[in-house]
């Protein structure tokens, strides 16, 4: 695998991965500017409570975040023991979950009070998400997994997610199994489809979940990989990881315990 620059993008070009190869590249490169521009925020949470009942229900806080904050363009690592609330903050900063109290903005715009509908299209204008177990339908195609998230856009949209696929399936190296189905591919493609279907609407935001939990150490390079990648294209990305050497690579690591931010 290796990397080059096309059009004021960064590919990745399929094949093996040789570990590290590209990552001392990466690893000196600072946070993309544009001009005198100034870093935007993308996320800011202000005292967010989120409560859930147990089998007795008793409400329990499985957020608790005084204050946090992301700029565009950051790569941001979420770590902590398994129940710390890391899936759960994803999905609330994803616009998939509510909370019970506090304030989430998005680009500006506070997320609690947006109609389901409201929240539907802001996902699908803005954010791409990476599963853990890729989350692909086994009796549709490749090609048909990664359009399933244009499905309700505009057409005029729709047309330009069509346009896109093709350069998107070439730069993850996935144009050869695009009429194949989940049940013939590695582990290692399936998640290479999952981070196409999270970009085929080109989102300012990725949320990947756990990318690399279900993969070998050459795969987990290759998606660590796309996404610096991803990055350098000014893409805001956070990343749920228990890979400590994963969290070291982003900018930032966040660590939650009992759902309270305590580093950031």
């Amino acid at each position: 695998m290796g990397v080059k620059k096309y059009r004021n993008r960064t590919w990745i070009l399929g094949g093996d991965v040789s570990l590290n190869r590209e990552y001392d590249l990466y690893e000196t490169i600072k946070k993309r500017t544009d001009g005198d521009n100034v870093t935007k925020v993308i996320y800011q949470l202000n005292q967010v409570i989120k409560t859930y009942q147990d089998g007795e229900n008793q409400s329990f806080n499985v957020l608790d975040i005084e204050a946090f904050t992301c700029l565009e363009g950051e790569f941001v690592a979420i770590v902590g023991e398994s129940g710390s609330g890391k899936s759960t903050l994803l999905n609330v900063l994803g616009v998939l979950d509510g909370f019970e109290s506090g304030e989430v903005k998005l680009a500006g715009k506070s997320t609690g009070k947006l109609s389901d509908k409201e929240k539907a299209r802001l996902r699908s204008q803005k954010i791409g998400f990476v599963l853990q177990n890729f989350g692909l339908v086994d009796d549709f195609t490749v090609k048909e997994n990664i359009m399933l998230p244009v499905s309700y856009l505009p057409k005029n949209e729709r047309n330009a997610c069509r346009e896109r696929l093709d350069d998107l399936a070439e730069e993850l190296g996935i144009t050869a199994l695009l009429k194949k189905l989940p049940k013939k591919l590695s582990g290692g493609q399936k998640q290479r489809v999952a981070i196409a279907r999270a970009l085929i609407n080109d989102p300012a935001i990725i949320l990947a979940d756990e990318p690399t939990g279900n993969l070998d150490v050459v795969n987990s390079e290759q998606v660590m990989l796309i996404l610096k990648a991803k990055q350098l294209e000014g893409k805001t990305i956070l990343l749920v990881t228990h890979d400590e050497q994963s969290a070291q690579r982003c900018d930032r690591v966040v660590r939650l315990v009992d759902g309270k931010i305590f580093s950031s």
